[in-house]
């Protein structure tokens, strides 16, 4: 059954160093966690939409809505994404989660704060504090590319 649900946890399980195999029950755990948190966050998305579209508001077309709905889809995709770097690093014996991977969702998450902010209460000082991230992050995600060019 094993086999089945979670081929990457299994595969070439025999040929694991016990640290290894430690590293992989630690994937599977979190990756389940992560995962229970997906579909509540789901639920809760799916509820939330249906409250904010058709029973709480009478203007569907208000930014703020929009901005609450993609909050909570950004949020999601963001665990998602967290999720399927954990279950790559499984599948790849020997492997670990990459920074560029971990930078690129940094990014993702700074990218949901730019679009859900309310730029009509928000600090000009908070703005310039989120590009300073971005700006920071490219340059990092930038020199870790290269970085990887270089090393191959």
């Amino acid at each position: 059954m094993l086999k089945k649900w979670f081929p990457e946890l299994v595969g070439q399980w025999s040929t694991l160093s016990g640290y290894q195999r430690f590293e992989r029950l630690v994937s599977l755990v979190l990756t389940m966690a992560i995962g229970a948190v997906v579909l509540v966050a789901i639920y809760y998305l799916v509820r939330h939409v249906i409250e904010l579209l058709f029973l709480q508001t009478r203007d569907p077309f208000d930014y703020r809505v929009f901005q609450a709905v993609f909050d909570m889809i950004l949020t999601v995709l963001i665990a998602m994404e967290f999720n399927n770097s954990i279950v790559r690093t499984m599948e790849d014996r020997g492997s670990f989660i990459q920074v560029e991977i971990v930078v690129l969702i940094a990014v993702m998450a700074l990218v949901r704060k730019f679009m859900v902010m309310d730029l009509e209460s928000i600090d000009p000082w908070m703005i310039v504090a989120l590009s300073s991230a971005v700006l920071a992050l490219g340059i990092s995600y930038y020199l870790i590319r290269l970085g990887n060019k270089i090393s191959r």
